[in-house]
């Protein structure tokens, strides 16, 4: 005998069934990149050279939404705002991860306020000068800034770009004055046109400028010489060990997103990145993918901050 209660129990299955084929399949519009970052730098041209095959991967447009300021903080506040739908993503570099250190309040939570994706990759951190600056290896460069007034330029308040800029002078016991711009790029431009001495950054814009003579590189960072600037020595061989400090690029969702969506974008940018010319343009720029799953790299992140916060309380890192 058929009940009130089968009946309604078939359906409420109906429904259900209804429901779940209604669901679009993830992607089923265009995803945005929110880049905190100005065009040029590390960050930007990660996520460009990423772009035109993560489309094809996923079917649809992927809008790279550029979001800038010194802190990279006005990416990061849209973000964590967002539906958690996977159609609005984060690409984080190293200031995500260390502004609970260098800065006094944020408007959002570092922790709470996103959910990880995956660690795209990192890269070494290259010092380079103006090339009239009288100092072709790191301790003249020492020796230089114990008597004249220099200027570093970095990528912005928290990056890695400042944050190694800290640490040379900690460890050398000098004094170069930060002046922080809004991405690598613009930080590499006050370099070429001679109003910073120097810049902390990384190798996806510099090389060119090396080879032309524009630029001077002195140092790099990292257990040993890269393969982009082989005749860069490390700063450890050019006898500063203990400041080696890499850049690093997540991509986070807003808190809330799936895992099964989150998984679905850790798998397609790691496919990406394993394509033979996609991988060629990413090694060329020194660029060293990871593409960790989701877990991964919450775990990563919650590492990171917690180390940076760490380090704030030995080393002022708000200037």
């Amino acid at each position: 005998m058929i009940t009130k209660r089968v009946l309604l129990a078939a359906a409420a299955g109906l429904l259900v069934a209804g429901s779940a084929q209604a669901q679009p399949k993830y992607p089923s519009e265009p995803v945005k990149l929110v880049v905190p970052r100005a065009p040029g730098g590390g960050s930007d041209i990660l996520a460009r050279l990423i772009q035109p095959a993560l489309e094809k991967k996923l079917g649809q447009t992927v809008i790279v939404d550029n979001r800038p300021d010194a802190a990279a903080v006005m990416g990061a506040a849209i973000v964590t705002k967002a539906k958690p739908d996977g159609y609005t993503l984060l690409l984080t570099d190293n200031s995500f991860y260390q502004n609970p250190a260098v800065l006094d309040s944020l408007p959002y939570d570092t922790l709470g306020g996103f959910t990880a994706i995956t660690m795209l990759a990192q890269a070494p951190v290259l010092l380079i000068v103006y090339p009239d600056l009288p100092a072709k290896t790191l301790s003249e460069l020492i020796e230089l800034a114990k008597k004249t007034r220099l200027t570093f330029a970095s990528g912005g308040v928290g990056s890695s770009t400042h944050l190694m800029g800290v640490m040379v002078n900690l460890k050398a016991g000098i004094d170069i004055t930060h002046v922080p711009f809004k991405s690598s790029g613009q930080a590499l431009i006050a370099l070429l046109g001679g109003h910073v001495s120097m810049q902390y950054g990384g190798l996806a814009s510099a090389p060119p400028y090396i080879k032309d003579g524009k630029v001077r590189p002195i140092a790099i960072t990292g257990e040993k010489r890269d393969p982009a600037v082989p005749d860069v020595p490390t700063f450890t061989e050019s006898g500063l060990p203990g400041v080696d400090v890499s850049s690093v690029w997540g991509l986070h969702a807003p808190p809330g997103t799936p895992i099964e969506i989150r998984r679905t974008i850790r798998d397609a940018v790691a496919a990406v990145m394993r394509d033979p010319e996609v991988a060629k343009q990413l090694a060329e720029r020194g660029y060293q993918t990871i593409a960790n799953a989701p877990e991964e790299h919450q775990a990563q992140t919650n590492s990171l901050v917690s180390q940076w916060i760490e380090v704030g309380k030995k080393v002022n890192l708000k200037e």
